[in-house]
């Protein structure tokens, strides 16, 4: 009986996720570029805050010697609400409209749009709030890593 009654203690703790890890939310205002920074290194990347030519904050680093980005969107006060992971590349020849639909017409999650002289800018975005979590992010910044080698692949790199 004492085993039966174990049993179902347990069943309900693993049902109801008691002693389970809890998901870190993100602030229902979302996160500073600092949070950012410090989410990007705690993923293990050697990262800094730059600016863009009008002052707007963004985070820089590098997976496997490519360099990409991850700019902010929809701040208010400094949190801001949605984030863009973005790889440019800058190439010999321009990469052609038709080549740059392929990928979109082929891929999902990552878009390609070209520049005005043809390099490609490949695009992720991600709302982190409201409701918004820490793994979520991670999960998000996992999945643009994934398509690394295929942009590459498609652009010749």
């Amino acid at each position: 009986m004492k085993r039966t009654i174990l049993a179902v203690a347990t069943a309900a703790a693993l049902l109801l996720g008691a002693g389970g890890a809890e998901a870190r939310p993100i602030p229902e205002a979302g996160l500073t570029v600092e949070e950012l920074l410090a989410f990007v290194k705690s993923a293990g990347f050697d990262a800094k805050i730059e600016k863009t030519d009008d002052g707007s904050p963004y985070v820089t680093t590098k997976k496997d010697g490519i360099n990409f980005d991850v700019d902010l969107y929809d701040c208010d006060h400094g949190k801001c609400r949605a984030i863009q992971f973005v790889a440019s590349f800058d190439l010999k020849e321009p990469l052609s409209a038709a080549k740059a639909n392929e990928w979109n017409l082929k891929k999902r999650y990552v878009r390609v749009y070209l520049d005005q002289t043809g390099d490609p800018i490949f695009a992720y975005d991600a709302n982190v709030a409201p409701g918004g979590t820490y793994e979520a992010l991670q999960d998000d910044l996992d999945v643009f890593l994934q398509f690394l080698p295929e942009m590459l692949e498609h652009i010749g790199w």
